[in-house]
Parts: structure tokens; C-alpha cells; sequence
């Protein structure tokens, strides 16, 4: 199984974003084989090790799975509020689409519409990045090319570019190298782990 093998060549290795993936794809398959309880506990896990990097929207994704499991194994009560408060996460983060849908679950369950704020369309962020431009940048930092970003975000390398391109305008440099810079030098992400990045 794919999934073994990852888990055996990743071993006890001290790298948190693979073994929160593997966690992931572990959550993914007990939830598969309705192991429900179990797959809450794993998504819950997954959540904390992104949490650590830290990557905030993968561990709400998580969190949101488990709460979904949650839901599937009867468990409403421990459920519907953990959902409730990831949409106001998410919409705290800007990740707006996301807490539409948990919203349009909530409201289609009997939810209060007025329990989830939701915004008025895609907020202006100015000269900051914006929470999938910020993705994005500590992506770049651990020295990913364009489409090693869009294959883990799962989206297109062009919107990838498009995204790399409005942080360059908004931090005012002219290379992938000087924003993944610029955005350690200003706090904006971690340490620079990779020798050198491809201005791809």
C-alpha cells in the first residue's frame, strides 16, 4: 500500500509537513473504511501538525473533516458548534468560499444564519497578502517550483504564477528569490530551509 510505504520511508524523520500529510492520508482512509471515530482522531491530528508549521487553512480543512466524521457517526451535538466556529475561522482568514459552504451546511441543517458571519464578496487586501498569497509564499520558501505549488494546493500552475506575481507587486521585488526573502525578513513565515529557489 502507497500509504505503508510513505509511512516507512518517512520513518520517525523529524519533518512536520509530511507527517501531517501522512496523517492526512491515514484519516482519509479509516473514514473511507467508516471507521468514523477513528478518522475524527486522525483529522484532529493532521490538524494539530499543521497548526505547528504553522499552516492555519490546511488545520481548519482538517478540523473540518473530523467534525464531518463526527457528523456521519450520529455525533451531532459535538459536531455543529465545531463547524460553527471553523466558519468564523475561515472567514477570519479569508478563506471565504470555504466558510460559505459550511455555512450553506449549517443553514440547510436549520442553523442560524446570523451564527456564521460571511462576507460581501472577495475582501481587498491592499499591499498585504492575502491568506492564499501567504500559502503561497511559505510554499516558495521551502523551495517548491510553481508546480510543485500547484500540484500540493491543487490548483493550476498559472493561477500559482498569477498568485506569485500580485505578492512580487505588493512586496515590491522583482524574483521568487527576493519575496521568499522578503517575506522571512518581515515575519510573515519561517526560516528559509532551501539552498537556493527556482525563479520559475
Amino acid at each position: 500500500m502507497v500509504v505503508n510505504a510513505f509511512a516507512t520511508a518517512l520513518g520517525d524523520r523529524d519533518a512536520p509537513a509530511p507527517q501531517a500529510s501522512l496523517t492526512l492520508c491515514r484519516a482519509i482512509l479509516a473514514e473511507a473504511d467508516g471507521r468514523l471515530a477513528d478518522a475524527a482522531t486522525l483529522f484532529d491530528r493532521a490538524a494539530a501538525l499543521w497548526e505547528t508549521l504553522p499552516r492555519p487553512y490546511h488545520a481548519l480543512l482538517a478540523k473540518e473533516r473530523s467534525a464531518r466524521c463526527l457528523l456521519a457517526d450520529g455525533r451531532n451535538e459535538a459536531a455543529l458548534p465545531v463547524l460553527a466556529d471553523l466558519a468564523r475561522a475561515l472567514t477570519e482568514l479569508g478563506a471565504h468560499n470555504d466558510a460559505d459552504r459550511i455555512f450553506r451546511y449549517l443553514a440547510g441543517r436549520g442553523g442560524n444564519a446570523h451564527t456564521v458571519p460571511r462576507g460581501r464578496g472577495r475582501p481587498g487586501y491592499g499591499n498585504r497578502l492575502s491568506p492564499r498569497e501567504l500559502e503561497v509564499a511559505r510554499l516558495l520558501v521551502e523551495g517548491l517550483t510553481n508546480r510543485q505549488i500547484a500540484d500540493a494546493l491543487m490548483v493550476s500552475a498559472q493561477t500559482i504564477a498569477s498568485q506569485v506575481k500580485s505578492a512580487m507587486r505588493k512586496l515590491d521585488v522583482t524574483s521568487r528569490t527576493a519575496l521568499a526573502v522578503r517575506v522571512v525578513e518581515s515575519g510573515l513565515v519561517g526560516n528559509l530551509t532551501a539552498p537556493s529557489l527556482n525563479d520559475e
